[in-house]
């Protein structure tokens, strides 16, 4: 089970990111929803209005609706954030149950991945490999997720700058 989640984690990603870097070196005349910045084209993957050109402020840092896998979907991870913490709680009160904390974090890095929400979820195996480092499985899944990035040639989130799991809206 493990190893075809790191296979379609690799592949779904490899995919949407070199999706888009395919598209950003696409002449800047063709309908490409492709955003100039300093001499190179940025594609969004969540622009609704494809074609158009806009300027991106300066700033070092990736502006948020960009960094996100094109692949990425919004899941209901409010059970596993509850969990998290009611398991901060009980860390709080007895430094024995760091073990649970960190399997929380990690049951929700695993939803997130498979949700291809993979920066939301490397902050989640980065605060549960702090907890329990010794977990083979985790550390071998934010590797994957590290190497991923290496791979296309993008930078991983810092840590600590890791963005909170894309929003989930409820269906009535």
């Amino acid at each position: 089970m493990k190893k075809v989640l790191i296979l379609s984690l690799a592949t779904l990603f490899s995919i949407g990111c070199g999706s888009a870097a395919q598209q950003a070196n696409a002449p800047s005349n063709q309908n490409t929803g492709a955003v100039k910045s300093n001499d190179s084209a940025i594609v969004s993957s969540h622009s609704s209005e494809a074609g158009k050109t806009v300027s991106l402020p300066s700033s070092d840092k990736p502006v948020s609706s960009s960094t996100e896998s094109p692949m990425a979907r919004p899941i209901d991870v409010a059970e596993m954030t509850a969990d998290i913490e009611k398991a901060e709680q009980a860390f709080k009160k007895n430094s024995k149950a760091k073990e649970d904390l960190a399997k929380a974090y990690f049951v929700r890095a695993t939803a997130l991945t498979s949700a291809a929400q993979y920066r939301a979820a490397l902050g989640d195996y980065r605060k549960g490999l702090k907890l329990n480092p010794n977990d083979e499985e985790a550390r071998k899944m934010h590797d994957q997720i590290l190497s991923i990035f290496k791979s296309i040639g993008r930078e991983p989130p810092k840590e600590g700058e890791e963005p909170k799991p894309l929003p989930f809206k409820k269906e009535s």
